[in-house]
């Protein structure tokens, strides 16, 4: 790993104070949309173990919450690029809806006491940035900007017509690796388990565009949608969850070569 990764962990400022584990989200306005991304892709962003799910989609989250909404993390926004994986299903619905598990590629806050969190509890690969969103005449414009350009940009047709109440589990995993300060490989190279329990006021919704604007370069250009946009799953709603502590599934240091669980 260079020092040029974009997504390389260089340790938290000193002093800076996260919140134990787990801690509580209410009521957050979620734009959660599932898109088809290319295959390669995806096998490409996703640790040794991990296959991506035969439908080939992305699970992008973005939001925004007040203090009064979080146990212990203030306001933040967020946005996120999940990958959905064969084989790690959770369910919903009273256990009758299977949900492929999602595995953290990428991951945006605005807020370094929510980094801290994601970094240190659960092995997020958790960056600064930016989520803004407004709605105009029932128009949901949702950005993402990363040291101040826009990267992301989705919009979607939304309503407060209520579409019905979920609830269940999701299972996310990601790889927290931590590199040895000279350099070279890892000290730390471990897949993580985070199960997550949601309830989901839906409303009604539709996505129209999706558009990345990553510097050229930039890994997460990768997980572009494909050309023409399709997306089979689409989820707005207040969605009240917990950020669990990570549960350890896999030393890729000490079983390089084992199967996971």
């Amino acid at each position: 790993m260079t020092t040029t990764d974009p997504i390389a962990y260089r340790g938290m400022p000193a002093g800076l104070w996260a919140p134990p584990t787990p801690q509580l989200i209410r009521d957050a306005r979620m734009l959660i949309v599932g898109y088809e991304a290319d295959r390669a892709a995806l096998e490409a962003a996703l640790p040794p173990g991990l296959t991506p799910h035969e439908n080939n989609l992305v699970q992008m989250n973005m939001y925004e919450v007040e203090a009064s909404q979080t146990s212990g993390f203030g306001a933040f926004s967020l946005t996120y690029l999940t990958i959905e994986l064969d084989g790690h299903d959770s369910l919903a619905a009273d256990g009758t809806l299977p949900i492929p598990g999602r595995f953290f590629a990428y991951y945006w806050n605005s807020s370094p006491r929510v980094i801290s969190y994601a970094r240190e509890a659960a092995g997020i690969p958790a960056l600064h940035g930016v989520r803004r969103g407004t709605v105009e005449e029932g128009t949901l414009t949702s950005v993402l900007a990363v040291d101040g350009r826009d990267v992301i940009t989705a919009r979607a047709a939304v309503t407060d017509t209520p579409a019905g109440t979920l609830g269940g589990h999701l299972n996310y995993y990601a790889h927290r690796q931590i590199p040895r300060v000279e350099g070279g490989r890892s000290a730390l190279s471990e897949l993580v388990e985070l199960p997550l329990p949601f309830v989901v006021d839906l409303y009604e919704a539709s996505v129209t565009d999706i558009t990345f604007d990553f510097p050229e370069g930039h890994p997460a250009a990768a997980l572009a949608p494909v050309t023409p946009l399709a997306t089979p799953s689409v989820l707005y709603g207040d969605v009240t969850f917990t950020y669990s502590a990570g549960r350890l599934v896999h030393d890729y240091l000490a079983a390089p070569g084992k199967d996971l669980p």
